[in-house]
């Protein structure tokens, strides 16, 4: 999906029972080994009874739809607050396991996670691959603490807005460009985004309501080439859908 800007909120919840999900078991024959293995069991079980888990700082999940393309995508996202993690697992609301990592044992741990799914045009596909409801996501830090935190799967599509100014195709002036969108009554906000298709260069703007049209700079354009722009409408529910077209400015 070529837009993708993501400030959703979400639930966060900690609870200490989720560290029972994942005690260290050593299972090797040498017996000073397996001594050793239990001992860094009991140390990890008897912080997790004495300390409530860690929250994550930031978690969220929405689903992004591109009206244009007609695709959809899942977005998961989390993010500890300080130690990274070395292994996260993702729990759906029917109890299937959506994703689980594991990472390097003796490293510092991964601490943001940024999780897309397959973008299908089949939106019922993409519905039933992800139920709607809670997701429960369980982690343990390289340190051995125990990280927890749900984010909440709307299944309400947000709706699309139409693009005014300019019109598909249109050469416009660099000192004259004024983004313009049609009004959405469930729109929290508006995501803008412009990608210029020659050099690279892209923005990303957020405009509240009842604001629908965001004049540009000259000095953030260039002249003579080829401009994909997008609105995306954002709705409480943290669910976004973009529309997008193509403009050239003159050279």
């Amino acid at each position: 999906m070529t837009f993708q800007n993501r400030t959703w909120s979400a639930l966060i919840s900690g609870t200490a029972a989720a560290c029972l999900l994942f005690g260290v078991a050593a299972i090797v024959d040498k017996s000073a080994v397996a001594r050793n293995g239990r001992r860094d069991r009991d140390r990890d079980q008897h912080r997790c009874n004495r300390e409530p888990c860690q929250s994550f700082e930031e978690i969220w999940m929405t689903l992004e739809q591109n009206a244009t393309d007609g695709d959809t995508e899942v977005v998961l996202f989390a993010k500890t607050e300080t130690d990274g993690l070395q292994r996260l697992t993702i729990t759906a609301p029917d109890g299937r396991r959506v994703a689980q990592f594991k990472g390097d044992e003796d490293g510092v741990g991964l601490r943001e996670f940024h999780l897309e799914s397959a973008e299908p045009p089949d939106l019922d596909a993409v519905l039933g691959s992800f139920p709607e409801g809670t997701y429960t996501m369980e982690g343990r830090t390289v340190n051995g603490d125990c990280v927890v935190g749900t984010a909440v799967l709307s299944h309400d599509i947000a709706p699309a807005t139409e693009l005014l100014t300019p019109e598909e195709e249109q050469v416009v002036p660099v000192d004259q460009l004024v983004l313009s969108w049609a009004a959405v009554a469930s729109a929290e906000r508006y995501v803008i985004e412009l990608n210029n298709e020659d050099n690279g260069s892209e923005f990303t703007f957020q405009v509240f309501p009842p604001t629908t049209s965001l004049a540009i700079p000259a000095a953030l354009l260039q002249a003579g080439s080829e401009y994909q722009f997008g609105v995306g409408v954002k709705t409480d529910t943290g669910n976004i859908t973009f529309v997008e077209t193509t403009f050239f400015t003159a050279p």
